[in-house]
């Protein structure tokens, strides 16, 4: 009788283990999905007003008219028409939104990168260089050569992040630097 209630709570704590750890590694799963303005449009407007992310993430010029929102809900490039051109990814961390980017195509070989956030709380885990891995690939996929982007002039988080994934400067003016990196 013994045997059997050590057997008993043996595979009550093997239970509860494995149920545990599926739990954690649930929260924990990294994913990128496509953006489904319905279920993230949400948390992605709160990552764009979460901190120091809303600053940099102002066009030049266009401030007063820059409307993320009509850009996310039709996945589009431009302010004021529905070219449903835009890719948009969120990355996932469990249920949690930790990163967003979206890129467009300027040409049949040229594609810019226009957002690229990650969390303030995620930060410093590597979310931001995969999801730049993940953009730059999908677009060689879709036949880049070249990708551009433009950060702020005093965003040296991210300018060091573009240099480091061989991304090289090509201009830059009071507010903005812009980068091109080209396929091998």
């Amino acid at each position: 009788m013994k045997n059997i209630k050590i057997k008993v709570l043996v595979v009550a704590l093997m239970l509860g283990a494995g149920i545990g750890s599926y739990l954690w590694h649930k929260s924990h799963v990294v994913e990128i999905q496509d953006f489904d303005f319905q279920k993230d449009s949400a948390k992605v407007d709160e990552l764009f007003h979460k901190g120091d992310n809303w600053y940099w993430m102002i066009s030049t010029g266009s401030s007063a008219t820059y409307n993320v929102d009509f850009m996310l809900r039709h996945k589009t490039s431009s302010q004021y028409e529905k070219k449903h051109d835009m890719v948009v990814k969120v990355l996932k961390v469990g249920d949690n939104i930790a990163g967003f980017l979206a890129y467009y195509p300027l040409s049949e070989h040229v594609w810019q990168l226009l957002f690229l956030m990650v969390d303030q709380d995620f930060r410093r885990q590597g979310i931001a260089k995969k999801l730049l891995k993940f953009a730059v690939d999908d677009m060689v996929s879709r036949g880049a050569i070249k990708v551009s982007l433009a950060t702020r002039n005093n965003n040296f988080k991210a300018q060091s992040l573009y240099k480091t994934f061989g991304f090289k400067l090509t201009s830059s003016d009071e507010e903005f630097v812009f980068f091109s990196w080209y396929k091998r």
